[in-house]
């Protein structure tokens, strides 16, 4: 074989390769907190080009975004909107369902139906308003992120995801030079309600 003909032949070879290469180790779902607005901690779920989600009934495996390392988690609601266009796939993404477990240390949010899937879209696609609810806490960067059931709809590459991300922890303690402060603040008034 003539070298520029060998040379045209493994060009788009190697291009191709490196597609799929990078196709393939791309992280795919994302779960991130956009709003923290007083007790309520709003995440954004992300699925990146081509992704979708399985559902086994018998085998028990369901697509879940399970999030572990919270603290004070007395509640949970939404999802409340997604940009997938109008049809099954949009009020199916809605179907999500969320459950507090071990007194608020853990969320776990799982897809019951199992005629929900993403279309493989060629662009993200997000699903909106999952929210938690934490009274009293700060937020914190370790929250540990594992989901099940994600995969790349064409290559069928895992797209499951163990991260730390962003949510509800302890509040924070205030520190002792700041306790100090206060008390120091406390005596000055108690000094001048004393001389009045």
């Amino acid at each position: 074989m003539h070298a520029s003909r060998r040379h045209r032949l493994i060009r788009p070879l190697a291009a191709a390769a490196c597609a799929l290469a990078a196709a393939g180790s791309a992280q795919a779902v994302d779960f991130q907190l956009v709003s923290h607005v007083g007790d309520n901690y709003e995440y954004t779920l992300t699925y990146g080009p081509n992704d979708n989600m399985w559902y086994e009934e018998n085998g028990n495996v369901h697509a879940t975004i399970q999030l572990s390392g919270l603290f004070g988690v007395t509640g949970v609601a939404g999802p409340t909107g997604n940009d997938f266009p109008a049809g099954r796939i949009h009020d199916g993404q809605l179907q999500w369902t969320g459950s507090v477990h071990f007194g608020g240390q853990v969320v776990r949010f799982t897809m019951l139906d199992e005629g929900v899937g993403t279309g493989n879209f060629s662009t993200a696609k997000q699903v909106f308003g999952f929210t938690l609810i934490a009274p009293d806490t700060d937020v914190v960067d370790k929250i540990v992120l594992d989901t099940n059931g994600f995969y790349n709809g064409h290559t069928g590459a895992d797209r499951d995801v163990h991260a730390l991300i962003s949510g509800p922890g302890v509040p924070a303690i205030p520190e002792p030079s700041t306790w100090a402060l206060m008390a120091l603040g406390l005596a000055c008034v108690g000094f001048m309600r004393r001389r009045a």
